[in-house]
């Protein structure tokens, strides 16, 4: 049975890894900042994080320690977007104006969290004698730049946040892979393409000539190379970032 640990559980990702983790014979524990109810049944758990604050951070990779006993898997996939940021910002946000709210925002959570949950899983339950993974959820924009021109008069877009708190985690997963390779903690990165996400017909249009493949991601699509990455057979691979993207970066 492998223990995992899900941060950012609440997303169109992060709903459906858990439903799949949940469903495998693992031991689950998730957490995301929009979790208010906790819906906890024999092998997997919920609990509230915000990925902004490193003292709750740390209190929860130390407390499921306590609680549950080590872990053998992190998987950070905690995201903020401009979507997400239009909820909670009063201002208007449709396109890039180098606001330091939406930067500091970003990268709090999308890097600074990502990095803080890493720090805390190792102090916590880094183990040298059992193999153990760190698998963090980036994005095609990370490695490459968004055609800035398909979100000319729509309502949402890329930021320069965004992009930079994606190439962080590339930075930040080979460094661990290096460090920690002959501590049997390997490190690994999945990059998607954009996931199909009730987007209008008008933008779909537009990204799908950047995609050979012509269509978006499905939810199914990531999570099968979530699957490798959990398994046995990717023990020879750490510090990759692979890019599940319909052929986007191969232009």
């Amino acid at each position: 049975m492998k223990k995992i640990i899900l941060i950012g559980s609440e997303g169109v990702l992060g709903r459906f890894y858990q439903e799949k983790l949940s469903s495998k014979n693992n031991f689950l524990v998730s957490a995301d900042i929009k979790i208010s109810k906790k819906k906890n049944s024999k092998n997997s758990f919920k609990f509230k994080l915000n990925l902004e604050k490193e003292n709750e951070i740390e209190k929860f990779f130390k407390n499921i320690k306590k609680k549950f006993g080590s872990f053998d898997i992190l998987i950070n996939n905690a995201a903020l977007t401009t979507e997400g940021i239009k909820k909670i910002s009063n201002k208007k946000v449709n396109k890039e104006n180098y606001d330091t709210f939406i930067w500091d925002k970003t990268i709090n959570i999308n890097l600074r969290g990502s990095f803080l949950s890493c720090k805390y899983f190792l102090k916590y339950h880094h183990n040298k004698k059992n193999i153990q993974k760190i698998i963090n959820i980036g994005s095609i924009y990370g490695s490459n730049s968004p055609h800035h021109d398909i979100y000319n008069n729509e309502s949402f877009f890329s930021s320069l946040a965004y992009t930079t708190s994606k190439s962080g985690l590339i930075g930040m997963t080979k460094w661990l892979a290096i460090k920690y390779a002959k501590e049997k903690t390997y490190c690994n990165m999945i990059s998607p393409a954009g996931v199909k996400n009730n987007q209008n017909k008008k933008w779909q249009k537009k990204y799908l000539e950047l995609i050979p493949i012509g269509k978006m991601a499905e939810p199914n699509n990531i999570f099968g190379a979530l699957e490798y990455l959990l398994s046995n057979n990717s023990n020879y691979m750490t510090g990759q970032n692979l890019h599940i993207d319909g052929g986007f970066s191969s232009w």
